[in-house]
């Protein structure tokens, strides 16, 4: 696992100031994991079709909950339209179901960035597909 959480990565990002230090930060903590999340929020040809309900906050410390971003994105299939491997039986109550369950396992930081990333605007100045494109080239994107 990647020893920052995701919002952390996302804050050393937004205090740097040059472009070049930006997209170094991306490619030292720019896993795969850390990849497929910045291409479900900003490809779109990725379609989320989940209900955000209400949720309890986690009141775990950061660092110490029960689930983390880094390894849930690698579930975030469960959510997207046409996925391979979506399962055919999951209902949108089963779906809703479960991203509360992973909302209030996720540090709260860590949920709002979920959030973020399903409704398609990190609120994160300065990261755009140009930037994540010359951090990652190759990165699909769709655009």
């Amino acid at each position: 696992m990647n020893s920052l959480l995701y919002h952390e990565i996302f804050e050393l990002f937004n205090k740097t100031e040059k472009r070049a230090d930006k997209i170094n930060i991306l490619r030292i903590h720019g896993d795969n994991n850390l990849r497929e999340f910045l291409i479900a929020a900003f490809n779109p040809n990725v379609v989320f079709d989940v209900e955000i309900s209400e949720y309890k906050s986690a009141v775990e410390p950061e660092g110490l909950n029960i689930l983390y971003l880094h390894n849930e994105v690698q579930r975030l299939y469960r959510f997207i339209v046409g996925h391979p491997r979506r399962p055919p039986g999951l209902t949108s109550i089963k779906q809703k179901g479960l991203l509360t369950m992973v909302l209030e396992s996720l540090h709260k930081s860590e949920a709002e960035l979920l959030i973020r990333c399903i409704k398609k605007d990190l609120h994160i100045p300065f990261l755009t597909p140009k930037l994540i494109k010359e951090a990652f080239p190759g990165i699909d994107l769709g655009v």
